[in-house]
């Protein structure tokens, strides 16, 4: 037996092939066309542009609903339009209230006529002592000239004296009678105003036992049921929540502070909704609030997105994937950036071709066959992955050009071994960068945060 595995061994030894020691082994990328976009992603919630509270100014029971446009009961999602009635508090206690405030009112009219008629009379008294006080004091200087003798006696003469002084005092009195009487008069002018104040207060709270919408809108939100009683407060107490105009609404995305700087109002918005994967909707920046929020050590801004909605497609509270477009370059060349980190070894590349290719320069390696070139480009805008290039004079670059990475060696086993004198076998030791969040945002529980780099897909 272990004659027959030594002879086996030996015959796999012979016949199998063994892999070829030093052959080299290129890790290439590929040169793309295509749209350059260079974006700040964030996450945010949908809103309505303008959201409506309706509330209830007086405390009652809701005794009724009223109808939308389609005639069915007010609820979620009901289409209203202003003045249209939402909802009946109960107005038996109102009625009551408006009765007695109404009875207040006649019975300060019947006062101010009483008052009237008190000052009519005290008037006529008044000019009733005046004429009286006028003749008594004619008599008493009839008296004075007679004078006390044969012609009048002294009684008659006291009695001249007494008349005169009665007649003062009553007129005095019939004054009086006159500022009494106007005063109660101005009482129930007063007390008049009162009461209609009160009227026409009561008759506004009837008014408000119907709750209606100021605008034309979506209801979004009700707080209520029919048969709870609200009760009202300083504060109104909210019953509905009615967005003007969903054909109109708003994204609020936030951005992380490192990006902040890259966002500002009017710029192009792309976004998508979980609900739609496959489609892409627009919008643009409308401002950026500058009270800015930190959780878990990270700051965030608030960046309100102005969005149309014509079709109705995207709902309130939706989730938004954003994509605030920093810059897009149509139709360009792009490569990985690990390309311009590799630097190939001496005996592959040549001395003349190591030296420096100039400011605002790079060089790429071309894999032609078995054999690398290098080729000098231009390098421009990137988003930490893909860089745009161009081909610098007398130098050509085309999509689908094999660029090379990396270069490896076979050590006749199993793997690789990097070739003598190269920098790294994926290029220089990048830093490891950190991971790209959505905006800074916080992922709500279930939601994937998405950290697709902008551009083509590698090739």
């Amino acid at each position: 037996m272990v004659l027959v595995v030594v002879v086996l061994a030996t015959a796999l030894w012979y016949f199998i092939p063994r892999q070829e020691e030093g052959r080299l082994h290129y890790v290439t990328t590929h040169v793309v066309r295509g749209d350059f976009v260079n974006k700040v992603q964030a996450t945010g919630t949908l809103e309505p542009q303008e959201l409506v509270d309706v509330g209830a100014q007086v405390t009652g029971e809701i005794k009724e609903f009223g109808t939308d446009l389609r005639g069915k009961r007010v609820d979620y999602g009901s289409e209203v339009k202003a003045g249209q009635l939402l909802a009946r508090i109960d107005d038996t206690l109102v009625e009551l209230d408006i009765k007695r405030a109404e009875a207040s009112v006649a019975q300060a009219k019947a006062q101010i006529l009483s008052a009237a008629a008190a000052v009519a009379q005290a008037e006529a008294g008044i000019a009733q002592a005046e004429a009286n006080k006028n003749r008594a004091e004619r008599d008493m200087q009839r008296a004075e000239k007679l004078g006390v003798g044969e012609a009048l006696s002294q009684m008659e003469y006291d009695q001249y004296v007494n008349a005169a002084e009665s007649t003062a005092a009553a007129l005095q009195s019939a004054r009086a009678q006159l500022n009494t009487a106007q005063a109660q008069q101005a009482n129930a002018e007063a007390a008049l105003q009162g009461a209609q104040t009160q009227l026409t207060r009561e008759l506004r709270n009837r008014d408000y036992t119907r709750i209606t919408t100021p605008v034309d809108g979506t209801i979004v939100v009700r707080q209520v049921n029919v048969g709870q009683t609200v009760v009202s407060s300083m504060n109104a107490t909210t019953l509905f929540l009615v967005a003007r105009d969903l054909t109109h609404m708003q994204i609020w995305a936030s951005v992380n502070e490192a990006d902040i700087a890259k966002v500002h109002p009017g710029q192009e918005v792309r976004y998508t909704v979980d609900a739609l994967p496959n489609e892409t909707f627009t919008g643009v920046v409308n401002k950026i609030r500058p009270n800015a929020t930190m959780s878990s050590n990270v700051v965030t801004y608030i960046v309100e997105v102005d969005v149309e909605n014509p079709q109705r497609k995207l709902l309130p509270y939706m989730s938004a994937n954003a994509n605030f477009i920093v810059e897009e370059i149509k139709d360009c060349l792009m490569v990985q950036d690990s390309a311009f980190d590799f630097i190939p070894p001496r005996e592959l590349a040549g001395a003349e071709h190591l030296s420096s290719p100039g400011e605002g320069k790079a060089v790429l390696w071309r894999l032609v066959g078995e054999k690398i070139e290098p080729v000098v480009v231009t390098r421009g805008e990137g988003d930490g992955t893909r860089s745009v290039v161009s081909p610098a004079d007398g130098n050509t670059l085309s999509p689908r050009d094999t660029i090379v990475i990396a270069v490896q060696k076979s050590d006749g086993g199993s793997g690789a071994a990097p070739v003598e004198g190269e920098k790294n076998l994926f290029g220089m030791n990048r830093p490891k960068r950190r991971e790209r969040t959505a905006g800074g945002a916080e992922p709500k529980p279930g939601q994937e945060v998405k950290n697709s780099r902008p551009g083509p897909p590698p090739m």
